[in-house]
């Protein structure tokens, strides 16, 4: 855990933020492309999509997590 701290108080601002926004255009491309012609996204199974979803929603958090980071380091 202190080698993940160390590493993002060494990491400038602009890349934190920049890691996280493309982490959640990812999240957010991915999740465009699996739905279908009713809208509604599509997985071969229960179990496939609720570890999708699962592992999505982390990265998401992971992303808004870096953004916020960079930009109270940039701000304070």
């Amino acid at each position: 855990m202190e080698t993940i701290i160390s590493f993002l108080q060494t990491v400038p601002n602009t890349v934190l933020i920049a890691i996280g926004i493309a982490l959640r255009l990812w999240v957010g491309m991915r999740r465009f492309n699996r739905r279908g012609i009713g809208g509604l996204q599509h997985f071969s199974s229960y179990f496939v999509g609720l570890a999708t979803l699962f592992v999505e929603f982390l990265v998401k958090w992971t992303a808004n997590i870096l953004i916020v980071w960079g930009l109270y380091r940039a701000l304070f």
